[in-house]
């Protein structure tokens, strides 16, 4: 994947509001917080910004930004399905860049109440290890650890699975997700479908 590398900086990075009502959203500004409202909000995977044609792939380094998320760790790729299919849209997120990264979102909460996140989850097929392994995390605090087992899988059968977390905030009007790859070098998990739902805490759905 490295001789493709295109820079971010030739890119302009479009927002990707987290809203309650994604269909009538107004443009998000910068340096805001992403809404999450009691009747639930879709962050809707990662399909900006887009990765241009003919390139598969945008690296983003470590404290670059990435629509609304900003990156951590090493670096992060954003893929498209000129790559490998992604799970919902065209565009799904490789955790590991040139090794491990990560990316963070901080969304606006009500005080005492549970929120769902699901996300769909594989692996990059090109890369061993054949087992991708991370972390979701709230406020820096492990909140869910996952796994990913590429073998069997290629790039046209990439095998997502459906994963969900539930986090209960007390007086925190906002917080911030973090999903990290625990694995070094290239190729890590890869999630897709990011979704942030609010829920009552007896009528929140089982996760796993």
């Amino acid at each position: 994947m490295r001789p493709l590398h295109l820079s971010v900086t030739a890119l302009s990075a479009a927002a990707l509001l987290l809203s309650a009502t994604p269909a009538t959203a107004a443009p998000r500004a910068e340096g805001t917080t992403d809404r999450v409202a009691a009747a639930g909000a879709s962050a809707d995977g990662f399909e900006t910004p887009l990765v241009p044609a003919p390139y598969t792939f945008t690296d983003y380094l470590g404290g670059q930004p990435m629509g609304p998320w900003t990156v951590g760790g090493d670096s992060v790729d954003l893929t498209n399905d000129r790559l490998w299919d992604a799970a919902e849209g065209h565009q799904s997120l490789d955790l590991n860049g040139s090794t491990s990264g990560s990316v963070s979102r901080k969304i606006s909460t009500l005080p005492l109440t549970s929120y769902v996140v699901s996300f769909k989850l594989a692996g990059n097929p090109e890369w061993l290890p054949a087992l991708k392994t991370g972390e979701l995390r709230v406020n820096g605090s492990p909140l869910k650890t996952f796994s990913f087992d590429i073998t069997g899988h290629g790039r046209r059968s990439m095998g997502y699975v459906q994963q969900t977390a539930v986090f209960t905030t007390l007086l925190n009007t906002s917080v911030t997700l973090t999903f990290v790859s625990t694995n070094p070098g290239y190729g890590g998990p890869v999630i897709d479908d990011v979704k942030i739902q609010s829920c009552l805490l007896v009528l929140c759905p089982p996760h796993h």
